[in-house]
Formats: C-alpha cells, sequence, structure tokens
C-alpha cells in the first residue's frame, strides 16, 4: 500500500507540469501561426507570391527560407528568383507601370550598328508593325535612323537613347539615306505611343525552278492563331507546295497549344497520340509526356481532324532564325524533329527551353491583383532532346544585317529566304555578302550595339496549360 501510494503521489506532483508543458506547447504552436495580414499588404501580397512558388517553381527547393516580405511585390519577386532564372516574371494586368516596356506600342523595332570602316554609327529598321504609330509615319522595315530625339547615334549613346524611347510615351526619330558614300538626313517624324492590335500573317506562294514554296511570317503564338491559319494552309495544300519557309526569325514565342497546332498542319504521319513534349518540374509537378493532339487541342480554338485536313504532309521544313527567335518558336524547331527534318537558317535563337502558366488569385472576391508567370518547367521533345538555355544553332548561318538594305518579308532576294530556296532547288546560295559592298565607301555593318526586338523576345515566355 504505501508503495502504490508513493506512486500515486509522484503521479499527482508531476501532472501539474505535464499540464503546464502542454499548455507552453500549444502557446509556442500558437505563437508561430502566421499573422493575419491586412488585405493589399505588401506582407499579404508577398506571402501569397511565397506560397505560390513553393508549390510550382521550378527552383522551389533553393527558395530563401526567411526573404524580406515587406519589400514592394515586384521587388520580392526579384529577390526571391533563382539565380539561374532568367525569364520569370509578375506583372498588374491593365498596369502598364507594371511590365517591362518594349518597342511595341509605338510599332516598330530597330537595330543599332557601327560601321565597319569608320565612326558611323545608324539605326536599322528591322519590323513595322501594321496599324501602328511607326506605319502611320510612313516608316518601313530597311528604313535608317540618323537620330533620337535629336541626338546623334554613336556607339556610346545606343543603349542610353533605346532607353529614351521606352521611357516616354512619345519621341522622334530622324531618318537618313545614303548616294555616293554620302548620308542625308530626309526627315524627322514624332511617334506616340498607342495600343497595337494582333498582326496579322505574311503568306505567299514562290514559284521557282518548278516548285511551289510555302511562305510563312507571324510574329507570336497567341491563342486562336492555328484556327487563323487555316485558310493559309488550305491554300498551300490547294496549291500543292512541295516545300514550306517558316519565317519564325522574329517571333517571340507564346502558347505550346499553337505551337502543336501549326506541327500537326506541317508534318508527316502525324496522329493525335504522337508523342510531342515533355515537361519535367519540381517534385510537386513531376514529369509528363504529353501527345501532339491533346497539346493541340487542350485551349479548345480548333479541332484535331480539322488540324489534319489541312495537313500538308511535309518530310521537311526550312525556319529562319535570329536572335529574337524565342520560347514557342524554339518548340517549333526542337519538337519537330522527331517528326520530320528540320532545316533551321539564320542566326542562334534566344535559349528559352522553360515554360510558365499564370498564377493568379482565384478567389472571389480577388484579393490580390499580381498575376505571376514563373519557370514551372524545363522542356524536351518526344526524343527526350532540350536543353538549348544556350540558344539552337542553326544548319546555315546567316546575319540579314549583313546585306543591306532590309528586304520586305518574302522577298525571294531576302538573305534568309535566298538561302532557303538555295536549298530547296539544290544551288546552294552564297551567303553573307553584302549588297553594299558593290559601293566603294558604302555602309559597312560591323557590331550590332543594340537591338530592340531581340530585348523584346528575353520577356515573351512559353506558355503551357499543365
Amino acid at each position: 500500500m504505501k508503495k502504490r501510494s508513493t506512486q500515486l503521489k509522484r503521479i499527482v506532483y508531476y501532472c501539474p507540469y505535464l499540464i503546464i508543458l502542454i499548455i507552453s506547447l500549444h502557446s509556442c504552436k500558437k505563437d508561430k501561426k502566421r499573422p493575419d495580414y491586412p488585405a493589399g499588404s505588401n506582407e499579404n501580397i508577398n506571402t501569397w507570391i511565397l506560397d505560390s512558388l513553393k508549390r510550382y517553381y521550378y527552383w522551389n527547393e533553393q527558395l530563401p527560407s526567411d526573404p524580406n516580405i515587406g519589400l514592394s511585390p515586384k521587388d520580392f519577386f526579384n529577390t526571391v528568383r533563382n539565380a539561374s532564372d532568367r525569364f520569370s516574371y509578375i506583372n498588374i494586368p491593365n498596369d502598364a507601370t507594371t511590365f517591362t516596356p518594349n518597342n511595341r506600342n509605338f510599332g516598330f523595332d530597330y537595330v543599332t550598328v557601327s560601321d565597319q570602316n569608320s565612326t558611323k554609327v545608324i539605326g536599322i529598321i528591322k519590323l513595322v508593325l501594321k496599324d501602328s504609330p511607326a506605319s502611320r509615319a510612313g516608316l518601313k522595315r530597311g528604313d535608317y535612323i540618323s537620330q533620337i530625339n535629336g541626338k546623334a547615334l554613336t556607339t556610346a549613346n545606343a543603349h542610353a537613347l533605346q532607353d529614351e524611347i521606352l521611357s516616354g510615351n512619345h519621341f522622334s526619330l530622324t531618318l537618313a539615306e545614303q548616294n555616293n558614300s554620302i548620308w542625308t538626313e530626309t526627315r524627322t517624324v514624332e511617334l506616340t505611343k498607342r495600343v497595337i492590335l494582333d498582326q496579322k500573317e505574311i503568306s505567299k506562294v514562290i514559284e521557282s525552278d518548278g516548285k511551289k514554296i510555302g511562305y510563312l511570317n507571324f510574329l507570336d503564338f497567341n491563342g486562336g492563331l492555328a484556327s487563323s491559319l487555316l485558310p493559309v494552309f488550305n491554300n498551300f495544300k490547294a496549291e500543292g507546295i512541295t516545300d514550306l519557309i517558316l519565317d519564325l526569325r522574329y517571333n517571340a514565342g507564346g502558347q505550346v497549344a499553337e505551337a502543336a497546332a501549326i506541327c500537326t498542319m506541317i508534318a508527316q504521319n502525324v496522329t493525335f497520340d504522337k508523342a510531342f513534349i515533355t515537361y519535367k518540374g519540381n517534385k510537386n509537378g513531376g514529369t509528363r509526356t504529353e501527345s501532339i493532339g491533346t497539346a493541340a487541342t487542350f485551349d479548345k480554338t480548333v479541332n484535331f481532324n480539322i488540324l489534319l485536313q489541312q495537313n500538308l504532309g511535309l518530310s521537311r521544313v526550312y525556319i529562319l532564325s535570329s536572335a529574337a527567335t524565342a520560347s514557342a518558336s524554339e518548340v517549333m524547331i526542337n519538337n519537330l524533329k522527331p517528326f520530320i527534318q528540320v532545316i533551321q537558317i539564320g542566326e542562334k535563337t534566344r535559349g528559352k527551353d522553360e515554360a510558365s502558366f499564370r498564377i493568379f488569385d482565384a478567389r472571389s472576391p480577388k484579393q490580390i491583383n499580381w498575376e505571376m508567370h514563373p519557370i514551372v518547367y524545363k522542356l524536351f521533345n518526344a526524343q527526350g532532346t532540350g536543353n538549348y538555355s544556350a540558344g539552337i544553332q542553326p544548319d546555315v548561318n546567316v546575319n540579314e544585317i549583313n546585306t543591306l538594305p532590309l528586304l520586305p518579308f518574302g522577298d525571294q532576294a531576302d538573305p534568309l529566304v535566298k538561302a532557303a530556296m538555295g536549298r530547296i532547288s539544290g544551288k546552294v546560295a552564297k551567303t553573307g555578302i553584302g549588297l553594299n559592298t558593290m559601293l566603294s565607301g558604302a555602309f559597312q555593318p560591323g557590331n550590332i550595339l543594340m537591338d530592340s526586338r531581340a530585348q523584346s523576345a528575353q520577356q515573351g515566355m512559353v506558355i503551357t496549360h499543365r
């Protein structure tokens, strides 16, 4: 009895301490509970950002353990972004101040180039968008720029003058021309920023050496693109084209679905279940291989059987590229290769072998307006080939700037088109010989100092639904 009494005393003696310990542990758990930050505060928004990245971000295991959630959302996002991440971004839709600016709202892109034989620096207009401030001012591809905002272009100020364009709502360009090695300024135009609508494709059928060659140029892979191109492919098929030149030299990318749908209309022996793309994500996302049919029809803008009706059944395709070729354009190049021969002509591509999807606050009512496009996957084709972050090298190297003046897209004398046609005919054309070399003392393109189209390609992203 005495022994049992002693044990009871011990139990009674320790019980209060056990209760205190339980209460203490419970208090600690309560203390570690996440604070309820006010809606709209940086802390509230950044907590949502961090939680989303922990689930989806490709580099989620390398996120900092204790980031400063008091920063502005954009600064916070850039702070926690992995050092290997070149492309993830965050913004508020319809809030221009949260977007990285580019030349699109003025309707043109240009490259600044130095002369090999002098200190002369000029700008060369590479692209003019239809129904834009640039087109209304009469600008065209191949025009030369001598001044921006009244300042002559130089090696030292090429980037600064581009920054001036991007930082304002309007600016001036002074155009020039060269005759007998003498540059003369012709006129000055004022451009004001405007909203630019999606651009229509450029397509044609070229007849050469008894062959019919289809030419197609478009600037992005926005939703609904493949559907809008059905008449183009229908015409190519009706014309009986034997070869296709796909001009993606300035295409910064977009949606995987549109790339898969266009591949469906090009390659031979396409079936719905043929593997097209492999996504490799973090531990949460895993690895997934998707068929061309599933990828092409996910956004429900086009029917797979309708795509097959326009299929050209080609065994090879010629794709034109540059440093501004990125994202879904690179998916086209890499992921067509298991289906048909791809002959790439031009320059090395940008190197976006990664994909994202939009992450947004789906609560009702919405509490956070920010949206993210973080890198979620690395991309591979049906044969497991990927890892082109350094860019995809062309089979035929051609730099269009070496041949001036720049010609309209699809012109048979354009150096990239000419090189493709040389391959198609079997008469491989010499490339890289500038037309200006015929004029003694004429401008000889040297170093590229700034390329606004290549800069904007930095902002493009492969968009997927997975």
